[in-house]
């Protein structure tokens, strides 16, 4: 994981989201994934999903996702009006807890996760690196 800037390339799309909406964030990702990077298209669709989960447990109950494809990489950003107004961090989990694994999970399905925050935004990066 990297804090810093999240990546920009050519919007392919965006969807926003809420509570209602966990399935249309996986079907749109999962058509962009099929197309792009095949092999991977299950881990972009869970490391996203964790992800927009987060943003709406603790980014004010609704968030963008926006797709780009940048020269090497997809790169799933899901947006967030922070609600918490910390940034979100990777932590170690206790073997009995029932939640906290979202982010690392990403992170490990991932070739690298940004996170950008600031006092009222939060962007999380998701990127994948497309078969060269």
């Amino acid at each position: 994981m990297t804090s810093g800037s999240v990546v920009a390339g050519r919007e392919i799309g965006r969807v926003e989201f809420g509570p209602d909406d966990l399935r249309t964030v996986r079907e749109f990702v999962r058509a962009v994934a099929v197309e792009r990077i095949p092999d991977r298209a299950d881990n972009a669709v869970l490391a996203v999903y964790e992800v927009a989960v987060n943003s709406i447990v603790h980014g004010g109950g609704h968030g963008l996702l926006r797709i780009d494809e940048t020269p090497g990489s997809l790169v799933f950003t899901v947006e967030d009006d922070d609600g918490t107004g910390s940034a979100p961090r990777l932590s170690e989990v206790d073997a009995l807890s029932t939640s906290g694994r979202g982010l690392l999970i990403a992170q490990c399905l991932s070739d690298e996760l940004t996170i950008e925050s600031g006092a009222s935004r939060t962007r999380v990066g998701v990127h994948l690196y497309l078969a060269s």
